[in-house]
């Protein structure tokens, strides 16, 4: 079973991440649910000696650059260090869907695969939502913040970004922090039609080879 690791690390940051803020403590570090998010994929595609090799790096990179984007407070070097982790998000996603798209029958792990893939798709457009606040803060919230870019105030915005990407993929609305100019307000409309053609094509279509499986034995 190669995938059920990535889908509890996922499910157990949403959740935890969730009653950290509850609690009123400061925010939980987006750096713990990139590690935890690495580990799993190299655990995920260890198989692939070039893949995990690839995550690894990233992993690397994406850490060293969180720790200087933390000593310098610069929105600059904020924005450099998103660049290993969606990098490593769209080659994971790439993968997987090709597993996904090639395959002629269905496993119980390939099917959780499937769900990790819609997960990180949201975490992937997450990141990439929050490049786009770096760039033009005022992109997403009407009173955009001028403070310097606390560390605070970074992961505040992060965990606001993947709650916009995953309202927008879910297709359950948005509140807090929404879209104000146009770019992002239609590139959450992409979102949510690749949210919904993946439920409605991949999820099914595996579904689907695996009662087939289950009626012919």
């Amino acid at each position: 079973m190669r995938y059920p690791p990535l889908m509890i690390a996922m499910f157990l940051w949403m959740i935890v991440r969730a009653f950290y803020g509850h609690l009123g403590s400061s925010h939980l570090p987006t750096s713990v649910f990139m590690l935890l998010l690495f580990l799993t994929l190299i655990y995920a595609f260890r198989h692939s000696r070039h893949l995990a090799v690839f995550l690894a790096i990233m992993a690397v990179a994406a850490a060293s650059l969180r720790v200087v984007a933390d000593l310098w407070q610069l929105p600059e070097v904020d924005l450099l260090s998103l660049g290993p982790s969606l990098i490593a998000l769209v080659v994971v996603i790439v993968a997987i869907l090709w597993e996904v798209l090639r395959t002629r029958s269905a496993s119980s792990d390939l099917v959780v695969g499937a769900v990790c893939l819609y997960l990180l798709m949201g975490a992937a457009w997450g990141f990439f939502y929050y490049a786009i606040y770096l760039l033009s803060p005022g992109s997403f919230f009407v009173s955009p913040e001028l403070a310097p870019l606390t560390t605070s105030l970074r992961e505040s915005r992060i965990g606001e970004m993947f709650f916009f990407s995953l309202s927008a993929l879910t297709t359950i609305g948005f509140s807090g922090g929404e879209a104000v100019t146009s770019l992002p307000r239609q590139l959450a409309i992409v979102e949510s039609v690749m949210g919904q053609l993946f439920l409605a094509v991949l999820i099914s279509r595996l579904v689907g080879f695996s009662t087939l499986r289950r009626r012919r034995a």
